[in-house]
């Protein structure tokens, strides 16, 4: 369950059950405080109501001394009046004693009791005896007769009476503290057992969280740090393992996603490149040979796209040349076996004029078909032209293609920016909990203090606080421990701070490759961009060889226009030999250079 949480909720789930089992703890500690606290003061309860029973009888003790001196001697002077101030003291002892006692109603009756017969000692008994012996004044035998006085022997019995229900009182009293004393030493025990067992869990559950979140936070970037490492080294098959669904799965199916996407769009680039590279470089071998005169090449480049119909057309503008130049050589083969005959018969002329005027007839005829030829030639010229200007256009159309995916490489550059900000974002949540580290830092010293204040307090206390400032020292030993486990996961943040950071160097690493695949598409663009303006030098090329055609076709034109001119001749043989044989003589030069012409041409048989 814990892997589909998001990182955010998993640092604060982690923390937040370190500081619940912090809070719990200290609660119970402060329970524990609250009961040692407690029976802290019932201790000293106890011993203000021990030290009041002692100066009470201290009170008693002078009182007797100073009246017996005076019952012995009788002197005056030995009344020196302190005998107020030590019965007013003891009453004022007494009633402490029964106001501390309220709430232990025996004790209390007893300290009422002792008031009672202590008081009534110190105002009757005691003055009953004071002035018995002061009307005896100085008489002999005054001190035996007070010792066997009724007076003294009452006043005795109420100081013993008293004197008892004060010890019993003070046996009760050390009997409750020796009480209060082993539940104190229970309580300093389960204090004790509480923050051990509490520290051993924080302690655990500390290691605990830690462990989780390192699996759960630095697996999934290590991870994604390999994979973008090894397709920074040139393996394009490399991909995450997305083993969890926060916000580190959401990044590593999104950069396979990317992965996939370039690998796919380099195979098609890299396929579309070589296809169009063997077909550009058929076509150029093709027209470097016609470039020449070898017009034996077959163009075997077929297809619907520009490059297909530019082979096409190329080809079938191959097959009308070969055609077109073997009906030349034909005809020129033709034309110079006619003129040689003429010039042989010149003085034959008249006897054969009408064999010369079916010659003539059948060399008009010739002429005409070389004049069809060179029109078809001259269309074949004009589709070829045709076809360059489309197969521009087409390289043109590849060109916009490869720039759009320019465009989509650097949408991929944004998508890994934005890769950066989330990891950034990251870097800045581990700062957050830094601050919580500090917090919880400042808890710990807090505690220390707190621990420290107790030990004095303790020391103060003497032998009673010495437990406590064993408890003390626990809790200032915790304090440390609970600083020291900060600092640990304060340094484990920062080794996840600098895995982010090496992240961020691997994505802008990553992002530098895309920009170095979006310099080669635009190479490849200017690559394209140089092909398109080779296909366009063609068209002036089949603009000169087209006015050539049209040169031939004016030639094939006046050709016919003498051919009808030597046919006039012809019919006037008799009339004009020697215009006849100046014709013949033209006739011959003008084979002669179609034949040299033309000879220049290969053309498979």
């Amino acid at each position: 369950m814990i892997k589909n949480l998001s990182i955010k909720h998993k640092l604060y789930f982690g923390f937040g059950t370190i500081l619940a089992v912090l809070i719990i703890l200290l609660l119970l500690a402060y329970n524990r405080f609250q009961s040692l606290a407690e029976a802290n003061n019932w201790d000293k309860h106890t011993m203000e109501v021990l030290h009041d029973i002692d100066t009470v009888n201290n009170a008693i003790l002078s009182i007797q001394v100073e009246v017996r001196g005076y019952l012995l001697t009788g002197n005056e002077a030995a009344l020196s009046g302190g005998d107020k101030d030590k019965i007013a003291e003891m009453k004022r002892d007494l009633r402490q004693l029964v106001k501390l006692t309220a709430d232990n109603h025996e004790q209390n009756e007893r300290f009422k009791k002792a008031e009672a017969v202590l008081t009534t000692w110190a105002d009757t008994l005691m003055r009953a005896q004071i002035d018995k012996r002061r009307s005896l004044g100085n008489t002999a035998g005054a001190a035996d007769q007070m010792g066997q006085s009724r007076e003294l022997r009452d006043a005795a019995n109420a100081v013993l009476e008293g004197r008892r229900l004060l010890d019993e009182a003070a046996a009760e009293e050390d009997r409750l503290l020796a009480q209060r004393t082993q539940v104190s030493q229970r309580q300093q025990e389960n204090m004790l057992m509480v923050l051990t067992v509490g520290g051993a869990v924080c302690v655990t559950l500390s290691l605990l969280v830690v462990i989780l979140l390192s699996k759960a936070i630095l697996a999934p970037l290590a991870n994604l740090t390999w994979a973008v490492g090894r397709i920074t080294a040139g393996d394009q098959n490399a991909r995450a393992t997305v083993n969890t669904g926060d916000e580190l799965g959401q990044v590593g199916n999104a950069f396979n996603q990317m992965a996939q996407f370039i690998q796919t769009s380099q195979e098609k680039e890299r396929a579309a490149t070589d296809l169009l590279k063997s077909k550009v470089d058929t076509l150029l071998v093709a027209i470097n040979k016609a470039a020449v005169g070898d017009l034996t090449g077959n163009v075997a480049i077929g297809g619907e796209d520009a490059i297909g119909q530019l082979g096409g057309g190329m080809g079938r503008m191959f097959d009308n040349l070969r055609l077109l130049i073997n009906n030349v050589q034909k005809a020129g083969i033709q034309v110079t076996t006619s003129a040689t005959e003429i010039a042989a018969s010149a003085k034959e002329q008249e006897a054969m004029g009408v064999e010369q005027a079916q010659t003539s007839v059948e060399i008009l005829a010739t002429t005409k078909e070389i004049s069809s030829n060179t029109s078809q030639l001259l269309k074949t010229m004009e589709d070829a032209t045709a076809v360059a200007d489309y197969t521009t256009s087409a390289t043109a159309e590849a060109q916009g293609n490869l720039r759009r995916m320019d465009q989509t490489m650097h949408t991929m550059v944004a998508a890994t920016d934005s890769i950066n900000a989330k990891l950034a974002a990251l870097s800045e949540k581990a700062s957050n909990i830094n601050s919580v580290l500090t917090t919880i830092t400042k808890v710990a010293d807090q505690t220390n203090i707190l621990s420290l204040n107790a030990a004095i307090e303790a020391e103060k206390a003497g032998e009673a606080g010495r437990g406590f400032s064993v408890v003390a020292t626990e809790i200032r030993r915790l304090a440390d421990q609970t600083s020291v486990s900060t600092w640990d996961i304060e340094q484990m943040l920062k080794e996840m701070q600098s895995a982010v950071s090496a992240s961020v160097m691997g994505m802008d690493k990553f992002s530098e490759e895309i920009r170095r695949s979006v310099g080669e598409v635009r190479q490849v663009v200017e690559q394209l961009s140089g092909v398109m303006d080779q296909v366009q030098k063609l068209a002036p090329q089949f603009d000169a060889v087209l006015q050539g055609m049209q040169s031939q076709a004016v030639g094939a034109q006046q050709i016919t226009e003498t051919m009808m001119q030597l046919n006039d001749a012809t019919q006037q043989t008799v009339e004009s030999l020697k215009s006849t044989s100046e014709a013949v003589h033209q006739l011959q030069y003008a084979a002669t250079d179609l034949q040299a012409s033309v000879t220049t041409f290969a053309t498979a048989g």
